[in-house]
């Protein structure tokens, strides 16, 4: 419980949610660093390593479509679940600089505070209460935000309050296919894991017994994008052929679509 308080208490300081952070990723459109400018290049949904946001730089294209899509939803919180992967990352990103969104990830957070990767995997692993207590905190303080795309880790879907701070925003499983996930795990062990069959095995199964008691409560979500459908959606014979681009798109398009819909339910209730 004190090393929960703690995480918490850190984790949501003045110091940690306002100030320049680097692994924030301070918007690029409000960078000291705007003049800054980085190569186009086709924005693929399954890249070697996780982007900074400056390098994912939305097209003209994609800004005028996201802003058509969007323009009734702004200042509502974005929160994007489901298995923890470079592909969900880069896409919650491009998705924040393509609607002038704010990007956190609550996993990138704990790590600073707790000391690393490991260190936050040991804390979930042996004290899921104070975990999840943290996971709480960090949703009641960020619901406030207003125009932020919130990168979750698996505590935002592993309870019913956590489920409920949701509800506050609008939530998005992007759904990608578990090898993804499972290849950045062994990279970020070395290149022994990478090449040896049964590190796969093993992060694979524990990875899918994972999934499997989570995909439930991941489809509680407003919505659902799956890597590989819209992959199929679009005709591709593989999820290599997809860009994030494509992703983004059939994201806001579901926003639409959600946005529309409620619209449609109040108005409806509404007294003549």
């Amino acid at each position: 419980m004190a090393t929960a308080m703690r995480a918490a208490t850190a984790f949501f300081s003045p110091s940690v949610s306002s100030s320049p952070n680097p692994r924030q990723h301070q918007h690029p459109f409000f960078s000291a660093r705007r003049g800054r400018t980085h190569p186009r290049r086709r924005l693929r949904a399954i890249p070697a390593t996780e982007l900074t946001l400056e390098e994912l730089n939305p097209s003209v294209d994609l800004l005028r479509k996201t802003a058509e899509a969007v323009g009734d939803f702004r200042k509502t919180p974005i929160y994007i679940v489901g298995t923890d992967c470079n592909a969900k990352r880069n896409i919650a990103k491009l998705l924040a600089n393509s609607i002038i969104y704010r990007y956190l990830c609550s996993e990138d957070l704990l790590e600073d505070v707790l000391g690393g990767k490991e260190a936050l995997a040991t804390f979930r692993e042996t004290d899921e209460k104070g975990y999840l207590e943290v996971e709480t905190e960090g949703l009641k303080q960020l619901t406030s935000m207003g125009s932020l795309v919130l990168c979750c880790g698996d505590g935002a879907v592993m309870n019913s309050t956590n489920l409920g701070l949701l509800r506050h925003g609008v939530s998005i499983w992007i759904d990608v296919p578990l090898e993804l996930a499972v290849n950045d795990m062994l990279k970020s062990m070395g290149a022994n894991a990478i090449s040896d069959p049964d590190s796969f095995s093993k992060a694979m199964g524990k990875l899918r017994q994972r999934y499997d008691n989570l995909k439930e409560r991941y489809a509680n979500s407003d919505v659902t994008v799956s890597v590989q459908n819209v992959a199929s959606q679009l005709g591709y014979g593989s999820i290599d052929s997809l860009s994030l681009e494509d992703m983004v798109i059939e994201i806001v398009r579901q926003i639409e679509k959600l946005v529309k819909a409620k619209a449609m339910m109040e108005a409806a209730g509404k007294p003549e």
